[in-house]
């Protein structure tokens, strides 16, 4: 990855971080959406490969949370102008900062993938199995949280967003897996991978 565009988010009294983060992120996830189908990437399983990769530069885990900022790499410029993150987040520009298209420092040592995380189950989920089994209403068994052993669940950071696919709001957890090389490749529909890498400074 040679080029980046840096998206810093600015909420304030009108709109609240996590909602300008849904929003930020959908657009970007439906311009994914269209760079994939133009990809000249081979398919990988599950589907086909767009070649804009992400980071998250203030990602933290012990705070659980994906940080004020988004990183969008690609090869080469070229694909950065194609994607124009300042045209789609334009509705919300007075939300976030779009850089122009800057060089990846030379100097970098460290890769990273940021990859998604899904969870083979919800606490929602095992609540409303065990509510079924106990035939009790399910408020009961997530107020009863902390005493419920089987719901306990350890959660990376997360964004609410709604599939382009199917239109199913859900949670895209990310993970955080740092990398001894750079392995440039193809990204997801969400600009994740648990393959290819993007630099970290």
């Amino acid at each position: 990855m040679k080029v980046y565009v840096e998206i810093t988010l600015l909420p304030d009294v009108d709109i609240s971080f996590n909602f300008l983060w849904q929003k930020v992120y959908q657009q970007l996830h439906l311009k994914f959406v269209e760079m994939q189908s133009t990809s000249p990437l081979p398919p990988f399983k599950g589907g086909e490969l767009q070649p804009v990769g992400v980071s998250f530069p203030n990602y933290d885990t012990k705070a659980n949370t994906l940080g004020n900022k988004i990183r969008l790499f690609a090869p080469h410029s070229e694909i950065l102008e194609q994607f124009n993150a300042k045209q789609i987040l334009r509705k919300l520009s007075d939300y976030v900062h779009v850089t122009n298209i800057r060089d990846v420092p030379s100097n970098v040592k460290t890769f990273a993938c940021f990859q998604r995380l899904q969870l083979k189950t919800s606490n929602l989920r095992l609540a409303r199995r065990k509510a079924k089994r106990e035939n009790i209403d399910v408020e009961s068994v997530l107020s009863n949280f902390q005493r419920v052993e089987e719901l306990k669940t350890v959660e990376p950071p997360f964004l609410w967003i709604q599939s382009a696919s199917n239109g199913e709001k859900f949670k895209l957890f990310v993970v955080y897996n740092e990398l001894a090389n750079d392995n440039v490749g193809g990204f997801g529909t969400y600009g994740l991978s648990s393959k290819s890498t993007v630099p970290i400074f």
